[in-house]
């Protein structure tokens, strides 16, 4: 993907740079665009050493009567697939919402006409006023994409909205906005439930497992980026991946009650999160002190969220499992299809410690056909999106 990159002048323009190296390491080409009140923070060369492009606008190094000019605003805007301003000032929020142009990066943005993002970073009371708030409310109706500040601290000493957001988020936002749209997912609604689940056993203990939810939030990602509108029911601490709408739960039966608030709007189901069987039939008010001799803990079983949820489903509806398996992977993943009444199954071999944490992964993919070709292994972030192109591609058929 080509990503033009304009920097303007706020202390912010610093994380431009790591922005810059993260967009270009997962294969991009980026160049930037620096105004003068951005080169002021920055300089051209940390750029162009970065991302291996040159870095255009306040550039001394870059000048004007070269060996083969070009129309730069009208070049770069042509070239670049996304065009995101990191961080976006209130000064050039206002020069684009009125079509002003002063400067390469406010007329290329006036000559682009593919998708623009912004990622606002200024004091709380400037991000507030209504003058900026005005602009922001034009440029959505251009079409322009934003990811807002989040609160925090702010350069000046103050708390409050108007730190720019999270680097991977923008990042996960400006790959959203030009990826390539699976046609099996384009407008579609699904629902992904990730992560484990905890059931208390006191105010301290816990029964839980080993996952952490990675595949599950890396599912999310993948789904979203090839056009879905994505809800993702998230046990666990992993922070919630940007554009995707979260539910943050605890314990399996919150799980179940999250899933039956979305699953009659959902079009799919993904059910990804590593759910306890089991929870303590009592769940003690307070700590439980050790005791001499044996100690006796009584389990109940907890709801089969993927067996209600397929039951529940209406035509037209389909649902994905996953099935963690350290034996008999194929004929274990076939059975829990068949018994699940599912419309596929990934089988993730967990023998030996594998399929947890950052470790690169391989899943079995099983449909009522039989099962078909491994996948990976891959890092999470990776073998998520095979997942989903290869979903995508059976529903088409």
């Amino acid at each position: 993907m080509n990503i033009l990159l304009g920097i303007t002048g706020g202390i912010a323009a610093y994380r431009a740079a790591e922005l810059a190296r993260t967009l270009t390491k997962r294969g991009h080409t980026v160049r930037c665009c620096l105004t003068d009140a951005g080169s002021r923070f920055i300089t051209p060369l940390t750029l162009a050493s970065l991302t291996g492009q040159p870095c255009f606008g306040a550039n001394p190094d870059y000048h004007e009567w070269r060996p083969n000019p070009i129309i730069e605003h009208i070049d770069l805007a042509r070239w670049a697939h996304v065009a995101a301003v990191v961080p976006a000032t209130a000064d050039i929020l206002g020069k684009t919402a009125n079509g002003l142009a002063t400067d390469l990066l406010s007329t290329l943005l006036l000559a682009t006409t593919g998708k623009v993002l912004w990622a606002p970073a200024m004091n709380t009371a400037m991000w507030n006023h209504p003058a900026v708030q005005k602009n922001i409310t034009t440029l959505r109706s251009f079409g322009h994409t934003f990811v807002e500040p989040v609160e925090g601290l702010l350069a000046c000493g103050e708390e409050g909205a108007g730190k720019l957001a999270d680097l991977d988020d923008i990042a996960d936002a400006i790959e959203t906005l030009a990826g390539p749209v699976h046609p099996a997912f384009a407008g579609r609604r699904i629902l992904i439930t990730a992560g484990p689940t905890r059931e208390d056993l006191d105010p301290v203990r816990t029964l839980t497992n080993r996952s952490t939810g990675g595949m599950g939030v890396e599912l999310a990602r993948a789904f979203r980026n090839l056009g879905a509108e994505v809800d993702l029911v998230l046990g666990g601490e992993l922070p919630a991946p940007w554009g995707v709408r979260t539910h943050r739960v605890r314990g399996a039966q919150a799980m179940l009650e999250a899933c039956q608030a979305v699953w009659p709007h959902a079009d799919g189901l993904v059910a990804a999160a590593a759910v306890a069987d089991q929870r303590p039939e009592v769940c003690a008010p307070e700590k439980v002190k050790k005791v001499e001799g044996p100690e006796t803990l009584v389990l109940v079983r907890t709801p089969d969220i993927l067996a209600t949820l397929a039951a529940a489903r209406r035509p037209g509806q389909w649902v994905l499992g996953f099935a963690a398996e350290t034996e008999n992977h194929a004929a274990n993943a076939a059975a829990k299809l068949a018994r699940k009444g599912l419309d596929g199954i990934l089988v993730n071999d967990v023998s030996g410690g594998r399929g947890f944490g950052p470790q690169a992964n391989t899943l079995l993919p099983v449909t009522p056909a039989g099962a078909g070709a491994p996948l990976g292994p891959l890092p999470k972030d990776r073998l998520a999106p095979a997942v989903a192109r290869w979903w995508g591609d059976h529903l088409q058929g």
